[in-house]
């Protein structure tokens, strides 16, 4: 990929007043693809969908052998210390592109792993490659659009990477001086978030010029979050590289956008999904919830634990709400008292924030009690249930809420609760991400619960 002088700023400035105006406002692209085996090579000026989703194989585990991939054998020892025996679909459709060094666009569904996909060959093309030079600058780096989401992708690589490749992350909520050192001794990967590496941009303790790989990781919730112009300056900081970009839902003007940054004749669009299939995971059921009386919240929300949880004292749920005060409100009442619960949102500390995540993961904690903070890559496959306090304003936002759930081919079920006014979002989500909830009604309780009506 060549990133030109010009800066990006304009176009996603662009894209934003547009969204905010209801209007597109993005000039339609040349976009030229090309895959080997997989994909057939064609120009157009739009998006076809038919043609953007590879066939189902039935044979997924003979396509994705470690033998039909060039990875070497320390490596596939560390991904079977890892249980992973053969490569899933979105990992060996996505391989052989990445390791060659084409821009790549990737749309999969969530717990189809994603992660892997994109950190297994940028391990193995920079391992052929390594030096232990003090103070080397980093070859690969990956934004991530939270904290948690930077902290688990570098877990990823670190279970898979040679001990001579040197990784450093950088994210707010940490001291700057471990950060700094790191990057002084000298990384090949840096992974973090846009703001923290843009400080250290800024500070002139990183240094960009020898990057050969971006990787754009939910880069749609990056810009949702403000995160435009700090990727902008980031691009501009690196002459020529690699760009990957992932996630599970990318719109139309993200594709185009970003697709105007790769290169024109060595880049591909890998789509998993296809506009016209369900967005969200194949193992999740979707219910959803009346509830017009606000203060029956957190009896509701226990009840549907209780009735909804394969054992809720073994399993594990996530209950989103849309804000930190309600977060704050429902941890904070009897009912949640009565479980093993706690909260995870952006005005908790940093160190707070990893002790509840931690403790989570370890199941020492049974619920969830979260915001978006927690909606994207967050990969703990003992979820079996993700309830919604109210329906998201958009429906990529249910796909990543309820992809918390089903990971990894186990089976989930995501509950969404609504009242009178939000029923239009509910259809609005039911009707973009091709799905159909199932409406429980309050008898299907082992006790009635009274609601206003």
């Amino acid at each position: 990929m060549f990133v030109s002088s010009l800066s990006i700023r304009h176009l996603f400035n662009n894209i934003i007043i547009g969204l905010n105006s209801k209007q597109l406002l993005i000039q339609s692209t040349r976009f030229v693809r090309y895959q080997s085996q997989l994909n057939v090579a064609r120009s157009s000026y739009q998006f076809d969908s038919a043609l953007d989703k590879f066939p189902s194989n039935e044979n997924d585990q003979e396509l994705g052998l470690f033998k039909h991939f060039n990875i070497n054998e320390l490596t596939q020892k560390r991904l079977q210390a890892r249980d992973v025996k053969y490569l899933f679909p979105v990992q060996y459709r996505s391989y052989n592109d990445i390791i060659s060094g084409k821009d790549c666009i990737v749309q999969a569904r969530t717990g189809t792993g994603k992660t892997l996909a994109f950190s297994l060959p940028i391990v193995e093309r920079l391992q052929t490659e390594i030096s232990n030079a003090w103070g080397r600058y980093p070859r690969c780096l990956v934004l991530e659009p939270t904290r948690e989401l930077a902290k688990q992708v570098t877990n990823d690589f670190l279970s898979i990477k040679s001990r001579l490749l040197s990784i450093s992350t950088l994210y707010g909520g940490k001291e700057y001086s471990r950060q700094e050192l790191s990057l002084k001794k000298g990384s090949d990967i840096v992974i973090g978030t846009p703001g923290r590496i843009k400080d250290f941009l800024n500070q002139k303790k990183l240094n960009l010029q020898q990057v050969q790989i971006i990787v754009l990781d939910e880069v749609d919730r990056m810009l949702d979050m403000g995160f435009q112009d700090d990727v902008d300056y980031m691009i501009k900081s690196i002459p020529r590289s690699q760009m990957i970009v992932f996630s599970a839902t990318i719109p139309l003007w993200l594709k185009k956008s970003v697709s105007r940054y790769m290169s024109p004749t060595n880049k591909s669009f890998i789509n998993l999904i296809g506009d016209s299939q369900e967005k969200t995971a194949v193992n999740v059921e979707h219910l959803s919830f009346k509830l017009n009386n606000f203060s029956k919240r957190p009896e509701v929300v226990l009840k549907l634990l209780e009735q909804y949880s394969k054992d809720i004292n073994q399993s594990q749920a996530i209950v989103f709400c849309q804000t930190k005060h309600e977060c704050d409100l429902l941890s904070r009442s009897n009912e949640m008292n009565s479980i093993s619960s706690d909260v995870l949102h952006g005005n908790l500390s940093q160190r707070k924030r990893e002790q509840v995540l931690q403790s989570f993961r370890q199941g020492q904690i049974r619920v969830l009690i979260t915001t978006d903070v927690s909606a994207r890559g967050l990969d703990i496959p003992q979820v079996d249930l993700v309830i919604l306090t109210s329906p998201p304003q958009d429906w990529e936002s249910y796909v990543h809420r309820s992809g918390r759930t089903g990971r990894a081919g186990r089976q989930g079920k995501s509950i969404c609760v609504y009242n009178n006014d939000q029923f239009k979002q509910l259809k609005l989500i039911q009707r973009n991400a091709n799905i159909q909830f199932t409406n429980i009604h309050p008898d299907s309780f082992h006790e009635q619960i009274s609601m206003r009506k």
